[in-house]
């Protein structure tokens, strides 16, 4: 998961470098850099070796959100266009102006993964089996446990159009992020979609989807929560 890495970056001063008193030096950007470096390596093996790692990693980012705000808050500009690079290689953050207060608002919906169901959205969202859109389509209660499914979402002309979007999927239960990412969609189209299925497959449960604006204060778009009662061997 990319992104959980680059987001436990922003909390690595907080790891690595906890509070001095004033009169002492600050750690050189360069040790910094080696630290960010060495702590993404370490972060990457366990995640190869222990699947279920990152959700350990996602409580332990929420029991220390206040301090990873405040390392966000003092970071540079440059270290976090840096972390931000390092999280997103392959998407346009242009439209991102206040990259530290985007920065907290991914800490922020990363550790509390659950939909508000009393937050307004502009848009509506559904999920299904099936990549066309119909209105009405119910996502059957039976699906395989490794079935893409397609979260649709319809702006409804209240949000700009655009060629990228930021998306979350969510276990409703723990709470547990499978997907947190931007996603590019067809511009100029008030109707997309998003295809998922996790590494470990579904299993039963409740699960949420929501989509964001790719901006500075991730502004929601639409969400949705969807129920599989059995899995298909």
């Amino acid at each position: 998961m990319p992104l959980l890495i680059g987001m436990l970056c922003f909390g690595l001063g907080y790891f690595v470098a906890p509070s001095k008193p004033e009169s002492e030096p600050s750690v050189p950007e360069h040790t910094q850099d080696m630290a960010v470096e060495n702590f993404i390596q370490t972060i990457q093996q366990n995640t190869q070796a222990q699947p279920d790692n990152h959700q350990v990693l996602q409580q332990q980012l929420k029991k220390q959100k206040t301090q990873v705000n405040s390392v966000i808050d003092q970071a540079t500009p440059e270290q976090i266009d840096k972390y931000l690079s390092q999280a997103f290689p392959d998407y346009d953050l242009s439209a991102i102006h206040n990259k530290h207060e985007f920065a907290k608002r991914l800490v922020g919906e990363f550790v509390d993964a659950k939909n508000n169901p009393n937050e307004a959205m502009t848009g509506q969202a559904n999920v299904t089996a099936q990549q066309q859109y119909i209105t009405n389509n119910v996502l059957p209660r039976q699906i395989y446990a490794g079935q893409q499914l397609f979260a649709h979402f319809d702006t409804l002309g209240k949000t700009p159009n655009n060629q990228q979007v930021f998306v979350r999927w969510s276990n409703q239960a723990t709470g547990e992020v499978l997907f947190f990412m931007p996603q590019r969609i067809s511009a100029n189209r008030e109707q997309n979609w998003v295809s998922f299925n996790p590494v470990k497959g579904w299993k039963v449960g409740t699960y949420d989807v929501k989509y964001y604006q790719l901006n500075d204060q991730l502004v929601p778009i639409a969400q949705t929560s969807f129920r599989i009662d059995q899995i298909i061997d």
